[in-house]
This record gives structure tokens, sequence and C-alpha cells, in this order.
């Protein structure tokens, strides 16, 4: 496994103006963006930097919009097979992404849910809160905008979650609706730590390309989707979440899993050891190469820690104190 030195760890934070703070110890530096690597099982965060300042986070609100609408898809029963209604005032708020989807369209919870994804499509991602949030209303007996309640579900979601530097505004992530939303890199990754938990999310995150279908005027057109996210693939990265905005800048999440491991106690009994990791960056020029460069030190600390027996010295070292 690739196991980099210190020396060139701090080389290549240098060379990107980025800060790796070793959250077990080590020389911190300025940064400009904020980050956070943590153990997705164990949540022991082995590497960060300015990881709770509040900052727009662009798309990386999508992870919320998407766990919100599977969700509801799993306790209302009704499933992602549904057909939604890109809805008329979609075009007021955003423009046409990717997908070119228009106002009466009609494409599946599950397509949409690979838009707004792998190609971080706004229209899709208003689709989905408009019609869960409808349908979620409907089921209230109440009145009210759906983006509205769409938006008041993905905020409890961050409150379950403990996402406690989050404010959620609209489903897209888009900076264009007032108050402002934001986030943390720690939030974000409690947000990516209950998603990649969840095998039905990483199902829509993984994949590199996928064909969905639109149904306009009643006739089904295919459309095929990219993934955005470039180290999808690398280094057993299977997710989660890229994003750009004027605000946010370049920003990503991604996930990455090694083979478990087995581990004999005294008693001749065996456990079993996952090892996932989830790394956030926000606000950065070089997300990808960033990230990249971030799990390979995630990794390298995490080795370390198990070679010494999972030792928790210090409970600030956990995530639930970040």
């Amino acid at each position: 496994m690739f196991s980099p030195s210190i020396a060139w760890l701090l080389s290549r934070a240098s060379i990107l103006g980025i800060c790796f703070t070793l959250v077990t110890g080590g020389a911190a530096l300025q940064a400009q963006s904020a980050v956070l690597v943590v153990d997705a099982f164990n949540k022991k965060v082995h590497v960060a930097a300015d990881a709770q300042s509040k900052r727009p986070v662009g798309g990386l609100a999508k992870i919320a919009t998407a766990m919100v609408t599977l969700d509801w898809a799993e306790a209302s029963k009704v499933g992602v097979g549904v057909l939604a209604t890109v809805p008329s005032y979609a075009a007021q708020i955003a423009s046409p992404g990717s997908i070119g989807l228009q106002a009466g369209d009609q494409v599946t919870l599950r397509d949409l849910i690979y838009a707004t994804m792998m190609t971080s499509d706004d229209i899709a991602a208003i689709t989905l809160g408009d019609f869960v949030g409808q349908d979620h209303l409907a089921r209230l007996g109440r009145n009210g905008h759906p983006m509205e309640e769409f938006v008041k579900q993905m905020n409890q979601l961050a409150k379950r979650e403990g996402a406690k530097g989050t404010r959620f505004t609209n489903p897209h992530g888009l900076e264009n609706s007032r108050p402002l939303p934001y986030s943390t890199a720690a939030d974000i990754a409690r947000l990516a730590i209950y998603a990649v938990s969840r095998p039905a999310l990483r199902f829509y995150t993984n994949q590199s390309s996928r064909t969905i279908t639109i149904y306009r005027g009643g006739q089904p057109m295919p459309v095929s989707l990219s993934n955005t996210n470039q180290l999808l693939g690398v280094d057993r990265i299977d997710g989660v979440k890229a994003s750009a905005t004027a605000r946010s800048a370049g920003c990503l999440v991604i996930s990455a899993e090694k083979p478990s491991s087995v581990q004999v106690q005294a008693d001749n009994s065996s456990l079993i050891y996952r090892h996932r990791m989830v790394v956030v960056v926000i606000g950065s020029a070089s997300p990808f190469e960033e990230s990249r460069a971030l799990l390979h030190q995630g990794w390298a600390a995490y080795d370390r820690w198990l070679a010494a027996g999972r030792p928790i010295t210090d409970k600030k070292q956990m995530l639930d104190h970040f």
C-alpha cells in the first residue's frame, strides 16, 4: 500500500497550497481549504484543517437531497420507480443542467437521483424536492410549498446526524437563495458517513456512466450520464460527490474501502474489521489532487493507529468533537 512519509506529504501540501494537520500529532500549516479525513466505522479523525468553519459547500448539499429522498422512499414504501414531473418553477431557480430537463418532463426518482449525484444536475434535485415535499405535505395534511417542506427534512436529517454547523436552504446547493446555505467539513463528513452506510446510495455514486430515461410528451428519451467524480475507481474510491460553485470553489467528498481484516481473539474467536475512509475537501483550487493526497495520508495514519492497537488517547480525536 502507498504509505508516504510526512516530509513527502508536507511537500505535496505545499505544491497544492493546502494544510494537513495530523490529529495524532504533527505540524500544522495555514490552510485555504477546509478538510477532514475520518474512518467511517470508528469515527476517528486522522487529518483535519479548518474542519469546523462554516462555508459554502455548493452541490455537496445534494448528498442530503439524495438521502432524504431515499429515506422517504423506504419509509413511505413508494420506492424510487415512481415518476416525478419537473415543476414549472424549476427554470426560475436554475438553468437547464447537463441533461436538459424541461418543465413537464417526467423521470423516475431513481433516475433523478442518478442525475443529481453523478452530474450534479440542479433541475433534477429541484424535482426530487418538489415531489417528495408534496407527498410529505399531503401525508401530514398540511399546506405549504413542497420545496420548503423538503428543505426542512434536509435540516432535520443534518440535526439527527449531529451536523450542528449546517444550514440547508435548498436541495440543489446553488447560492441563489436567502439566507445563504452553509456547512462545515466535519458536518459534511457526518452526512457522508451516513450516506455510505446505505448500500442504496453507494449504488448511485460508484458508477462512471449511466443511461437514464426522460419522458417528454409521453415519449421516452434515453440520456447518457457521466460521473463528474474524476477519482472514481482510483485507489478503491467508490463515491461520493463532486461540486464547484463560484462561492464554494472546488468541493469533493470521496470514500474508499480496503478489504476487511480478521483478528483472532484470545479465545480463538475471530473479529472481522471493515476499513473505510471518508475524505471531505471544501474550497479547493485542486480538489481531486488534494483529496487523493489526503486519502493516502489518512490511510497511512490509520495503519499506524491499527498497529498501535487502536488507542484513543484523546476524545477530541473523534468526529463527535468536531
